[in-house]
């Protein structure tokens, strides 16, 4: 395994694997991180993006990210000259206006997640449907505030969301359900490899404690269907006809297989998780 330049930006090619596992960040490219948890990650930023460039945010305000994590990145990043701000929640737009405005190439929001709410009576089903639609909702709110306002219009004009590639997170449907009559899309995906920043710990957003590595991918979307970075990202391959888009299953080559499908407790449970999602959007974001 070692490092390598990919159309100016970086990634690790996994030889074991003969599999590139990057994240594209061209050369001068101007990059704001969102809820970056313990800062580590946008401390690990510094070796490919210099400090002028490159914009970090928290969540939490100061004082909860310091107690909350005893070992933490934010002096290092006030040392060297970066600019953090915190209290930025993608949810408040006023928090979201208090960034620089158009500043950005890429933005970044890494292995997100709206903390469980505790000492809910809901059946186990319920709480599972409100956790879903939260973080789809925290996730259509990221995109749309950052290709609104906080990135160039002349510039690369692209998101990242890390996400893993297991349940729930994969109940959230990213590739499909995020971008509903918006002018972007996804693009498509690419492995995660966290060794490629160096000290980077994905957090748990309610404790001190390491998230337990898993395959994640980082998912990319932008207005520009045409960016050349398609070419080294791996397609969503469940949008035809013959597939289903929401359990990420198919071809089915006959009717029948197409009803036995539909008739099983993964449709069903993921078809529900659709209609609350659709419904929620009637609602809010109907234009």
């Amino acid at each position: 395994m070692f490092a390598c330049n990919q159309f100016g930006g970086f990634g690790i090619l996994c030889q074991n694997q003969r599999h590139l596992c990057f994240m594209y960040l061209p050369k001068n490219c101007r990059v704001i991180t969102i809820g970056d948890g313990d800062l580590s990650f946008s401390r690990a930023l510094l070796a490919h993006v210099s400090h002028e460039d490159l914009i970090a945010t928290t969540y939490d305000s100061e004082d909860a990210l310091r107690n909350k994590y005893t070992q933490n990145a934010l002096d290092d990043l006030v040392n060297a000259g970066v600019m953090v701000e915190h209290n930025v929640d993608v949810n408040d737009l006023a928090s979201i206006h208090r960034l620089p405005h158009n500043f950005a190439d890429i933005v970044i929001f890494n292995h997100p997640l709206v903390p469980a709410q505790r000492g809910f009576t809901q059946p186990q089903k319920e709480r599972d449907k409100s956790a879903n639609l939260a973080n789809r909702d925290l996730l259509y709110h990221f995109l749309k505030q950052s290709f609104e306002i906080l990135l160039n219009p002349e510039g690369e004009r692209l998101c990242y969301i890390t996400s893993k590639s297991v349940k729930p997170y994969s109940h959230w449907h990213i590739e499909t359900s995020l971008t509903r009559d918006r002018p972007y899309r996804h693009l498509g995906k690419e492995a995660f490899n966290s060794s490629i920043f160096k000290h980077y710990m994905v957090r748990k957003v309610d404790r001190d404690k390491c998230v337990k590595l898993e395959a994640s991918d980082v998912h990319v979307y932008s207005d520009n269907t045409l960016h050349p970075i398609k070419k080294y990202l791996t397609p969503f391959s469940f949008n035809g006809d013959k597939c289903c888009s929401l359990c990420r299953k198919g071809p089915f080559t006959t009717p029948n297989d197409w009803k036995k499908h539909q008739d099983t407790r993964l449709h069903k449970s993921q078809q529900q998780y659709h209609d609350v999602w659709s419904g929620h959007c009637n609602v809010k974001y109907q234009k």
